[in-house]
């Protein structure tokens, strides 16, 4: 019993001690570095803008699109990842070009050109750029191939079992003697 008395004694204690709980307010006010911005600075663009915007040469022919964008540790764009070549996708190889390498302005309806000073020859011979890092949608694009393949393997089997029942249906039966 006199346990019990002082397992309440103690407890009684440890509420009456101050806490230091900090206030909702104070977990959730932002410093100078954390200030929430309300709307898209001027002469600054979105990355979904960005990504796949269609890249010219200087004679103003399309030579690709921006598949990707690679940044620095400080946060900055340093190298833009180009898809050239190809058609509808299919047979486009990824060449990666410095950032600096390009050039924006405005056409003559004032909608934003980007510009490499890169000839579509050159940029089909450049050598195709490799990424080391894979997004979520790589590794699905991977799922979905392995898949596709299985798919393809399971079909061709099946119509191998199909054909064979055909066959063994078609056979006429033995003669019972």
């Amino acid at each position: 019993m006199k346990s019990n008395h002082m397992i309440f004694a103690s407890a009684v204690a440890l509420m009456t001690l101050p806490l230091s709980i900090p206030t909702l307010a104070q977990v959730t006010k932002p410093t100078m570095a954390t200030q929430f911005i309300m709307e898209q600075p001027p002469g600054e663009w979105r990355a979904r803008v960005f990504l796949g915007a269609k890249v010219q040469n200087s004679a103003g022919e399309t030579v690709g699109d921006i598949n990707d964008l690679m940044f620095d540790p400080a946060g900055r764009i340093s190298t833009v990842v180009l898809g050239v070549g190809g058609f509808l996708g299919m047979g486009e190889k990824d060449v990666a070009v410095p950032y600096g390498a390009l050039t924006f302005k405005a056409d003559k309806d004032g909608a934003r050109v980007i510009v490499v000073a890169l000839s579509k020859d050159a940029l089909k011979l450049a050598p195709a750029f490799k990424a080391t890092e894979k997004t979520t949608l790589d590794t699905v694009k991977e799922k979905a191939a392995e898949i596709g393949h299985k798919t393809v393997d399971k079909a061709v089997e099946l119509k191998d079992q199909a054909a064979k029942k055909i066959d063994d249906m078609q056979k006429p039966a033995p003669v019972k003697q």
